[in-house]
């Protein structure tokens, strides 16, 4: 209801002031933090800002992507121009007699004359108090009451101003601007005070001379002024609109229940910058977004931040002009453009929430977690939260998954509406552009968590930068590498001592020395915090799997299904360097448990801490760099030595004294008829390229077919139809290829040759390239493969020595009968996910990463991988039109394949 003799709008008037105002009210969901923004009153009974302003002429400009320093919070109940609602911290019109005036003590003068404005209030009344509806907040240290109006004129619900005099000396007063709420069609009141200067917005082209009195017309005059706006430009409107850009296939809702806290952290970082060893050093230590459960670094050009972290890139210049209302960076482009990347790669959908922060942000994930499980996913709106009370500042922003979904698919509309009420683009930074977007026009909750950040521009409490409060998930800024270290310390001296964060880093700023002094001083390897206590305090025990047990940790990683043993689930966690312990579901029948390996981190000197549960194994990884080895679990173990012949000298052997000095491969490939596969292996074998560079190759298929001139496909009996399911929605083509297999053994021609390679059709692949990676392996008793990928060995491209072909073919039923008991029937894996589990825990056949092996689009490949132009890499998939292929080859090898070398028409006479 509104109040009485609040003048407020009437129902007519409330379309026409919801298109007047760029931020009448949020439209968002409801605030349930009843008390979290109360304003303090003021002293002469006026209501206290929600927090102060900086001073315009603060040399201290903010950087390329931080936040506009002091726009307005959205008014979070108010759904129109009719004032029947205020923010939390605002009086109720009638709950004081000062309704937004300048109250007693600060210069009113006794005689408190009163009348209605007719004079020249665009200019600024001198000695005048505008007495208006309510007070909206108040802003400190702006130093002229032309700035205070400015003010007025940024924040869309302002109506008139009150700007108290810097020679006054009056605290609370001087230099403090007061904007206040004005409803539709009313005018202020005047009140004399000798210390204050007074004013209206006169927004858009309004008379700076004209009388405005009761009743006045400054809505027609806005409307008229907004009338002969030009329309944006198509391509600005391209610029704007991110709903086209996210990948046709994508996570259709969040991952996890209720509570879920998972994260997925972003950062654009300015290149050859403070911010490159920032972040190297956030790298080494797990601090800032690399405590997330998954993260990226974006740039404009690709560089290697530290060994491990490459950045993404976005082509845009990374420049900011400063402007607009409140003189802050521009930068709504350029993260427009980083936005637009982020919702390509498509990662952001696998976690329940996703979080941009600066490169200089002392942020704590694990705290940002505690707090986003008290809210629970909006399904229809989505939901962000507001970290400031004068709005969104960018310096950490979070949002749901459904929200960043809101985001990109209403970004254009958003444009469009904001374009036409600023009269043009609005100068915002892009967390003012995203704030008003999710909040005002897209109906997206927003949730107000004060405690989310502390920093400079939103009004900290005194000794801020010590970094000591425990509830603040993060602080902004601190740019100076001392500084990081110093507030990380102080903010959680028990995750990061001051002796390791310190260690040798006051006299070296990169974070290579940083990370290696560090290492030194807490006795681990330089791999990138290796996650295991000091060497000498950590007990042999810990080297043992700890049988119903789970252990709690700094926090988690990322969980895998299909993981069929404990030893499975330590070897994928020595080989993610990030994980420091891990916990793996042996209970079974219980989904989300059974078969799940949970990967964890472990801070630089901590010591996990074990939790009694009769359904789990868990350990650490205890890396050989660390003079420390994993005892295998004694039931994996076991089973493995059911195949205890499979390690017997085969006699073809006999005259074997170790691996030739160079290499061989035996190459294979899978064909189905009738298919564009038969066209990329006739032009393959025409050119002598791909599996036909190796020693010895051969094609398979379910019927005989001559695929090039003198190239025929050898027979395998069997349906080669794959339907996709399992955990993976991967193709369930293990029985496939377990008959190739079979096929490949029987021929026996692989036996002639130190190493077998199984390749796609559509795999770009370099045989020499192979030669050299697998000349620095030594054969073993039961042989050894090549990982390709951190997720598991991946199928386009499979590596196997010469006896651990033979391991695997004696093994194959052993792991198959193991796998069923596991999995209670039938394991829904590809061959690739079987071969991987079934040699490694089960045949003990040696397992060796190398990840160059194969770059491909289900593996997490860098950015612009399929121009094919890593020289390291041996292999790239999939490229399945001929031309692609084709491009691809000549990409990475130049020398060799020129662009062009080979006709369309050569496919046929290949053929």
């Amino acid at each position: 209801l509104l109040d009485e003799g609040s003048g407020g709008a009437s129902a007519a008037a409330k379309e026409e002031a919801d298109e007047e105002a760029v931020d009448e009210g949020s439209g968002g969901g409801e605030e349930d933090d009843a008390d979290s923004s109360k304003d303090e009153p003021h002293s002469g009974g006026s209501s206290r800002g929600s927090g102060a302003g900086h001073d315009a002429g603060d040399s201290d400009q903010r950087g390329k992507h931080e936040a506009a320093t002091s726009h307005a919070a959205l008014d979070e109940t108010s759904a129109g121009g009719d004032d029947s609602g205020h923010d939390e911290g605002e009086e109720r019109s009638g709950a004081s007699g000062d309704k937004g005036k300048i109250g007693e003590g600060e210069g009113k003068e006794e005689d408190d004359s009163e009348s209605i404005i007719t004079g020249d209030p665009c200019s600024g009344e001198v000695n005048a108090d505008y007495e208006t509806d309510a007070a909206l907040y108040e802003m400190e240290g702006i130093m002229s009451y032309s700035l205070c109006q400015e003010k007025c004129k940024a924040d869309s619900r302002c109506g008139a101003w009150t700007w108290g005099k810097a020679d006054i000396k009056v605290w609370g007063l001087s230099n403090v601007c007061f904007l206040k709420k004005l409803g539709l069609n009313q005018a202020p009141k005047r009140h004399t005070n000798d210390k204050v200067v007074s004013g209206l917005p006169c927004r858009g082209g309004e008379a700076s001379g004209g009388e405005v009195e009761e009743g006045g017309s400054s809505s027609e005059k806005q409307k008229k002024t907004k009338e002969n706006v030009p329309p944006p430009s198509e391509e600005m409107v391209a610029r704007f609109d991110l709903s086209g850009v996210a990948p046709a296939v994508m996570q259709e809702s969040s991952p996890g229940g209720e509570k879920c806290s998972t994260l997925f952290c972003f950062a654009l970082m300015l290149p050859n910058t403070y911010e490159q060893g920032l972040l190297a050093w956030q790298y080494q230590f797990q601090a800032n977004i690399f405590a997330c459960d998954e993260f990226a670094v974006y740039s404009n050009k690709s560089l290697q931040v530290t060994p491990g972290l490459v950045t993404h890139v976005v082509p845009v210049d990374l420049t900011a002009h400063f402007g607009g209302e409140f003189g802050t960076a521009l930068n709504t482009d350029i993260f427009l453009d980083v936005w637009r990347q982020v919702i390509s790669d498509g990662r952001f959908a696998y976690y329940c929430w996703t979080v941009k922060a600066d490169p200089d942000t002392v942020f704590f994930a694990p705290r940002l977690k505690q707090v986003v499980r008290e809210y629970p996913e909006d399904d229809v709106h989505g939901l962000y939260l507001n970290n400031c009370k004068m709005g969104m500042h960018g310096p950490l922003e979070v949002f749901s998954r459904r929200g960043v979904e809101k985001w990109y698919k209403g970004s254009r509309d958003c444009f469009l509406y904001f374009y036409k009420l600023c009269s043009g683009p609005c100068l915002w930074g892009e967390d003012m552009f995203v704030d008003q977007c999710l909040g005002r026009h897209l109906n997206v909750t927003r949730k107000n968590v004060y405690n989310l950040l502390t920093e400079d521009h939103c009004n900290p409490p005194d000794g801020w930068r010590s970094c000591e409060d425990t509830d603040s998930v993060a602080f902004h800024p601190f740019k100076k590498m001392h500084d990081y270290q110093t507030c990380l310390h102080n903010a959680d001296p028990v995750l990061f001592p001051k002796d390791v964060v310190f260690a040798e880093t006051t006299t070296t700023t990169t974070a290579a020395a940083a990370a290696a002094a560090v290492a030194a001083a807490v006795g681990v390897s330089t791999s990138r915090g290796l996650p295991v206590a000091e060497v000498g305090e950590l007990d042999p025990s810990w080297c043992e799997f700890k049988e119903g047990y789970d252990i709690d940790t700094d926090g988690a990683l990322y969980e895998m299904e299909g993981i069929v043993s404990a030893n499975a689930c330590m070897e994928k966690c020595r080989s993610e360097s990030r994980c420091g312990a891990f916990t793996w579901g042996k209970a079974r029948n219980q989904w989300g448990l059974t078969n799940v390996c949970f990967l964890k981190k472990l801070g630089i000197g901590r010591t996990p801490r074990l939790r009694p549960n009769p359904d789990v194994v868990s350990g650490l990884p205890c890396r050989k760099a660390d003079g420390l080895e994993q005892v295998s679990f004694s039931d994996e173990q076991a089973v493995g030595q059911q195949d205890g012949e499979a390690g017997e000298k085969q006699e073809d052997e006999a005259d074997d004294e170790g691996d030739p000095v160079t290499p061989t491969l035996y190459c294979f490939a899978l064909i189905v008829p009738g298919s564009y596969e038969e066209d990329l292996v006739a032009w393959q074998y025409e050119f002598g390229v791909g599996i036909f560079a190796c020693d010895e190759a051969a094609i398979y298929s379910n019927r005989s077919i001559q695929v090039g001139r003198s190239l025929v496909s050898g027979v395998v009996n069997i349906d080669l139809t794959a339907h996709k399911g399992g955990e993976f929605g991967t193709a369930l083509n293990t029985d496939i290829f377990r008959a190739v297999w079979n096929q490949v053994v029987a021929d026996a021609r692989y036996s002639l040759y130190s190493w077998t390679v199984k390749s796609d059709p559509d795999t770009v692949f370099f045989a020499k390239r192979l030669v050299d990676v697998v000349q620095q392996y030594k054969e073993t008793e039961k042989g050894l493969y090549i990982n390709n990928c951190r997720m598991g060995m991946h199928g386009p491209l499979e590596v196997f020595s010469k006896n651990a072909v033979q391991t695997w073919y004696k093994g194959a039923d052993i792991c198959d009968l193991h796998f069923y008991k596991l999995c209670s029937g039938p394991c829904l894996w590809g061959e690739d996910m079987f071969i991987d589990q079934c040699l490694g825990p089960i045949l003990n056949v040696k397992r060796v990463n190398y990840y160059h092996l194969l770059t491909e689009d289900h593996c997490d490949p860098p950015e612009d991988w399929r121009s094919c132009q890593d020289s390291k890499s041996v292999s790239f998939h999939p490229f399945k039109n001929l031309h692609e292929y084709q491009t691809c080859l000549a990409s990475a090898d130049p020398g060799m394949f020129q662009p062009g070398f080979a006709a369309s028409g050569q496919v046929e006479a290949a053929r």
